[in-house]
């Protein structure tokens, strides 16, 4: 049967079945078939489709299918679920866009299962879905869900919703009536190219359910964000993850940002700061957040720009579509605090080399081109997409951390630090010395991820090692070498020898190759240690990243590219750590804004070592204080912060952290001043989400008889983390 005669006998059961619909006001009345739309101005092999689509789906001529006075209006595209129909039209919807007729009346496709013993046949269920405030003019409202009509989660296979007014949104889906589903709603914009950018999405850990339907037609009624499971009726909806769009930051983080020639042409103390696109596209947008505790929130620019002064953490975050960044410039605007412009500097793409860099930008004067009235050194940074497999709107975990859960034990380094005078048995970052903390009933374990010369990651606390040929005697520590992790290939880095300076002694440890157990191996590959422990023991994996000293220089060289270092950990966490709690963190901020914005899965804590007497302050001031680390956590919309011990030793230490629990964040508290069971007990009392210390055998409370995951309840919460 050819494909109108198909349509002919659809459009006959529509007519006879489902005409009302087509009277009612609005006329939101619409037919989805495959991936195409039909309108009343544009047949469907007229419709332009982006490069990207999926082109095995082959374009069909159909004829033009009215609906009652109304025509279809739908520009959707969403696949149609199998479905029995009235007697004598019995047709069976293909993936494929194909309509073939079925020999028997049983319910074929996903559906068939979610309803035995109940009657199935086609039913037109119409999702209203009611905004807070309105969306802005380029942006529209998704719909998916677990079945093929809506996308099986897909963003490129989204039911795109109607506007009704502002605030209303509106779609019509042909699904089974017999069918259970579950769904969630989102905010997005398209690019030139069709690409799909999700701007918000409602990230309840369960999303939407919709229970078997028995009318011809169901409507569902929804607020955006707000669910049944919403107890304080506050909406909740985050940011998307990167697709086929890259941010680049453009960071005012440090105190000396401004060269000026006059002061009293320029002055940096009072300025405002605006980022202007040379030329705007579908897509493209640019926000900033000045870090401010409870107002760090991204948001659209002031007309004239952003006050700054310095000490201020102003970062411009610019959303641009992956095709555009190569031709796409900017151009830095500085105002007066009475809105005049002073002066402004161009800003070239192709200056934005790798994931990260600094920017060295003339202002020139407003009223003079040939005047420069200061020079800025801005450092930036590209969050380009996860490169391997999509990710979906299945479910997140990005901000599951139940109130229900009690103060977490985390075991750092596994059982605790080894190249010390008194260490433990198991030395650190092996998989013996996580399971000796887990079975000290450590809630969690800490490790360190770095990535060999040959893009292997690898557990290892410190950038390098200290070695020395084979068979060379040693006796002094200036006889040893020095040599960084991300300059040797895995296969040398198991041969190397390796020292350790305790007390100005010199000790010489197995190699990963002369150690004969393979559970103590030092150098464990990540993946080896995602699939030996045991699932009930929940990961805090730290992405190690040097950082700039405020003084001066870096704690360590790093030639990797940013972006791939965070793509091969996250490949190797989706594809082997699943199924279990994990988290992420990074001293480096940046790092963590790439996690974040990278995936939608795991959640991510800004690691920073605060106001502190034992090292050095780093450059960024968004690590030098623990509220600096909320706000920044605030405004990349990140799980919370893991700062160090020594910020709440002070009288307003439970006040400090309830400010982060205040704003949703949790706070995973670390360090050497962490470690006797009286500071264990203290952290807890104090309100720490967990708290991180060595040796788990000494200092872990009285009384704990179990890791608060081995528990299959719990443990079952996470089995949709996995993605394969």
């Amino acid at each position: 049967m050819g494909c109108s005669a198909h349509l002919h006998k659809l459009w006959l059961w529509r007519l006879h079945y489902l005409s009302p619909i087509c009277h009612r006001p609005h006329g939101k009345c619409r037919l989805i078939l495959g991936r195409s739309c039909i309108t009343t101005n544009q047949l469907p092999w007229q419709q332009q489709h982006p490069h990207h689509h999926h082109h095995h789906h082959q374009q069909q001529k159909v004829h033009l299918i009215p609906c009652g006075s109304h025509a279809v209006r739908s520009k959707c595209a969403a696949y149609v679920e199998a479905a029995t129909v009235p007697p004598g039209a019995l047709i069976k919807y293909g993936t494929a866009n194909e309509l073939e007729p079925s020999a028997t009346g049983a319910v074929t496709g996903a559906g068939a299962g979610a309803g035995a013993g109940a009657s199935c046949k086609p039913t037109l269920r119409e999702f209203n879905v009611r905004l807070e405030t309105p969306l802005a003019p380029e942006e529209r409202l998704g719909l998916t869900g677990d079945v093929k009509a809506l996308g099986e989660w897909q963003l490129s296979r989204c039911v795109p919703l109607d506007s009704l007014d502002e605030l209303n949104w509106q779609a019509t889906v042909p699904l089974q009536s017999c069918r259970q589903l579950e769904y969630r709603y989102f905010v997005y914009v398209e690019d030139l190219s069709g690409y799909k950018q999700i701007r918000r999405w409602e990230t309840h850990f369960k999303p939407r359910s919709l229970g078997p339907c028995s009318e011809i037609q169901c409507s569902q009624i929804d607020v955006f964000g707000i669910t049944a499971n919403n107890v304080d009726l506050k909406p909740q909806v985050h940011r998307g993850w990167l697709n086929h769009e890259v941010i680049v930051q453009l960071k005012f983080n440090s105190e000396k940002m401004f060269q000026v020639h006059d002061i009293e042409t320029f002055d940096p103390q009072h300025v405002q700061l605006k980022i202007v696109p040379v030329e705007m596209t579908a897509g493209l947008q640019v926000e900033y957040t000045k870090q401010e505790y409870g107002k760090s929130q991204l948001e659209n620019q002031p007309t004239f720009g952003v006050p700054y002064t310095k000490g201020d953490i102003v970062i411009f975050h610019i959303t641009v579509p992956l095709e555009k960044m190569l031709q796409q410039h900017f151009r830095l605007d500085c105002y007066t605090m009475s809105n005049e412009l002073l002066g402004s500097a161009s800003l070239v793409s192709s200056e934005l080399t790798g994931s990260e860099g600094l920017l060295h930008l003339r202002i020139k004067s407003a009223s003079d081109a040939e005047e420069t009235l200061a020079r800025l050194r801005l450092p930036y940074v590209i969050v380009q997409p996860y490169r391997y497999s999509p990710l979906d709107f299945k479910t997140t975990y990005a901000h599951y951390w139940p109130k229900s859960w009690p103060n977490l034990d985390v075991g750092h380094r596994g059982n605790g630090k080894s190249y010390i005078a008194d260490a433990p048995a198991e030395r650190e970052n092996t998989i013996a010395s996580f399971l000796s903390a887990h079975e000290h009933h450590a809630d969690m374990i800490e490790l360190d991820i770095h990535l060999t010369a040959d893009g292997v990651p690898v557990i290892y606390h410190d950038f390098g090692l200290r070695t020395a040929p084979p068979g060379k005697q040693i006796s002094k520590p200036d006889q040893l070498e020095y040599v960084l992790i991300k300059d040797i290939n895995y296969e040398l880095l198991k041969r190397l020898r390796i020292f350790s300076v305790i007390n100005g002694r010199v000790v010489e440890y197995p190699s990963h190759n002369a150690e004969s157990r393979p559970a103590h191996r030092i150098f464990p590959r990540l993946v080896e240690v995602l699939d030996e422990l045991p699932k009930s023991l929940g990961i805090d994996v730290e992405i190690k990243w040097p950082q700039r000293r405020q003084g001066g220089g870096s704690e360590a060289e790093q030639t990797i590219d940013k972006n791939f270092f965070a793509d091969r950990v996250l490949h190797q966490v989706i594809q082997h750590g699943c199924g279990r709690p994990i988290i992420f963190s990074s001293f480096d901020a940046d790092m963590c804004t790439m996690l974040r914005f990278k995936q939608n899965v795991f959640p991510v804590m800004y690691l920073t070592q605060g106001q502190t007497k034992k090292w050095q302050p780093f450059l960024d001031l968004r690590t030098r204080t623990f509220e600096a680390a909320v706000n920044n956590a605030q405004a990349f919309e990140l799980a919370g912060t893991a700062p160090h011990a020594e910020d709440f030793l002070g009288e307003n230490a439970a006040q400090m952290l309830q400010r982060a629990k205040d704003l949703g964040q949790i706070a995973v508290v670390w360090g050497d001043d962490c470690n006797s069971r009286e500071r264990v007990k203290y952290f807890t009392q104090i309100g720490a989400t967990a708290t991180c210390y060595d040796r788990s055998d000494l200092y872990m409370p009285d009384g704990k008889q179990e890791a608060f995951f081995k528990s299959p309840a719990l443990m079952a919460e996470f089995a949709a983390q996995c993605r394969v």
